[in-house]
């Protein structure tokens, strides 16, 4: 996009952004993420211009996979956020935490977008079934998340091992890489899913994956952005989702549109996805509907529109 760009350290006392900032035309700084709070905590008295932190998840579940880091570095992430007098949350359900929490200042909320007209299908469908040896009336699951406990994994694995005693024409698909790939793929290997359920790493298009399933899972514990990612990528190849009320999805969806999974616990994941399977006849409808929701609400442009408004403010 020809968009000119310095690339900095992320050192926390970093007085060559300091500086750099301070001698040249910056309206305007935004922070994304713990450790750029913490620097902003540490910094931010050497700043003369307005500052902004982007809250992209729950704050309180960032450091779930290592418990060294999420009882050191969780209360320091919060303490360089609450440094801030401007925040944009990327869901309400974020912005109502900070309001819990006490964090004090001004809150405004951008939903995640997608650009449909890029996002699109490369390799068809029967192709990825053929690769991944699936067959064509067999009824595909699909999870796009990286393996992390807060995605809940191992609770679908679970609930999926009770559908196979009720279909045998059933498969789950698992897209994405992360430090639980050896503990899912030992679960995998006990519960003697192995010719059941495809692990298939990280991929260049995770649409192919969805456009090639029957419909998508979400049973994530939280989520940041509203809707998660893997609610647009459906959206956009029309496929409907099992899902838990995360990320906005209690204000997003309905009946009409998906099937949601009442508590993240394998039984209540198991009621939906046998739920979802046996409204075959429904699932193409649903993700029509899935598609317009999107379409008529969370595009890139709408994405755009409400940052610039945002900044636009904080700088007036």
């Amino acid at each position: 996009m020809d968009v000119n760009y310095k690339l900095f350290s992320n050192k926390l006392n970093n007085m060559e952004l300091v500086n750099f900032i301070n001698i040249n035309t910056i309206n305007i700084i935004n922070f994304h993420g713990a450790k750029p709070f913490l620097m902003h905590l540490i910094l931010k008295k050497k700043f003369n211009i307005p500052t902004v932190a982007v809250v992209h998840s729950d704050f309180r579940y960032d450091f779930l996979n290592n418990k060294l880091k999420y009882f050191i570095f969780t209360p320091l992430s919060v303490k360089g956020l609450k440094s801030f007098k401007n925040y944009i949350c990327v869901s309400n359900n974020l912005r109502v935490l900070l309001e819990e929490k006490r964090i004090k200042g001004s809150k405004a909320v951008v939903n995640n977008g997608i650009d449909i007209e890029k996002s699109s299908i490369v390799t068809p469908a029967k192709n990825i079934r053929k690769n991944l040896k699936i067959k064509e009336h067999e009824f595909v699951y699909v999870i796009v998340a990286r393996l992390h406990p807060i995605k809940n994994h191992r609770e679908v694995i679970l609930a999926f091992r009770k559908l196979t005693n009720d279909f045998n024409d059933v498969k789950l698909v698992l897209v994405g890489e992360g430090e639980l790939r050896a503990e899912l793929e030992k679960l995998i290997i006990e519960l003697k899913l192995e010719n059941k359920v495809i692990m298939v790493g990280n991929v260049s298009n995770p649409i192919d994956y969805i456009n090639a399933s029957d419909i998508s899972v979400l049973a994530s514990l939280s989520e940041g952005g509203a809707p998660p990612l893997t609610v647009l990528e459906s959206a956009v190849v029309k496929k409907s989702l099992i899902y838990t009320e995360v990320g906005d999805l209690e204000c997003i969806l309905d009946e009409n549109s998906g099937y949601k999974i009442i508590h993240q616990n394998n039984k209540d994941i198991y009621r939906a996805m046998n739920e979802a399977y046996l409204d075959k006849g429904n699932l193409n409808v649903k993700g029509e509907n899935l598609y317009k929701i999107v379409v008529n609400n969370f595009t890139l442009e709408n994405f755009w529109s409400k940052y610039y408004k945002i900044y636009e403010s904080i700088l007036k």
